[in-house]
């Protein structure tokens, strides 16, 4: 596969041809990504970090067990946590719609059980930022104007 041109640290991928570093079948996260050909990438329960071609690659859809920091859970009330601390066979989760506070530890397993990952949103591209004054003249963002009460349309 080419280099993605969305990528972002926590994007996960199968390795399908094996290196000095990782195994055919390893799921492997980006780590750092500084817009290099090779950039850097970790296996579950690895401590480093290792280097390896894209076309080495395919994309890894994530599920409840790939669940990262950041990432939210959702229980079957509807209620969402977020994984603060992803450990090498334990998560710690948030309390319920309150993200900054820990609560409690969960296996993997226990995960799968109870929670689901939540999608990320979708974004639809085709949307248009219209910003007008108070006159109703439309203004292109980032440009500064004077105005007593400003419109944004969506």
């Amino acid at each position: 596969m080419k280099r993605p041109t969305n990528l972002k640290v926590g994007d996960m991928f199968r390795v399908i041809k094996g290196n000095v570093c990782f195994d055919i079948g390893d799921i492997i996260t980006l780590e750092q990504d500084d817009d290099i050909d090779y950039p850097y990438f970790w296996k579950q329960g690895g401590f480093e970090a290792y280097t390896i071609d894209f076309s080495y690659l395919e994309p890894y859809t994530k599920t409840i067990r790939g669940a990262q920091v950041g990432d939210v859970v959702v229980d079957e009330d509807g209620e969402e946590s977020m994984v603060l601390e992803r450990l090498q066979n334990t998560v710690v989760l948030s309390y319920d719609n309150n993200f900054k506070k820990a609560s409690e530890i969960f296996t993997f397993d226990e995960l799968e059980e109870y929670f689901t990952l939540k999608a990320e949103p979708v974004v639809d591209d085709k949307s248009k930022m219209r910003i007008l004054d108070d006159k109703g003249k439309e203004h292109k963002e980032g440009e500064i104007f004077e105005s007593e009460t400003i419109e944004i349309e969506i």
